[in-house]
């Protein structure tokens, strides 16, 4: 069986790569305690390369989360939706 390793630094530029991030975030515009702001600057220290939003039931509010990404930090605009059964996100 061979190990798994993980690529030590942050991806370069774009194209192929490991990228770190995160696809289940929620900010005060949900149920989260952090402002878009603020998950970006701790998500920026934790080293990702990316985060996903996914409030409640609801699409991110215009102009809330565009201003914070950069060349070197994506920002995906999900939602995470309620059903009968449990929850899904469309990311």
């Amino acid at each position: 069986m061979s190990s798994l390793s993980f690529p030590s630094a942050r991806a370069v530029g774009r194209g192929a790569a490991w990228y770190r991030g995160d696809c289940h975030v929620h900010s005060l515009h949900s149920d989260g305690e952090l402002s878009p702001e603020e998950l970006v600057v701790r998500a920026r220290a934790a080293r990702l390369d990316f985060i996903a939003t996914t409030e409640h039931n609801s699409a991110a509010a215009p102009g809330v989360w565009g201003h914070l990404a950069a060349d070197d930090f994506l920002i995906l605009l999900g939602e995470e939706v309620t059903t009968k059964t449990g929850h899904w996100l469309a990311l």
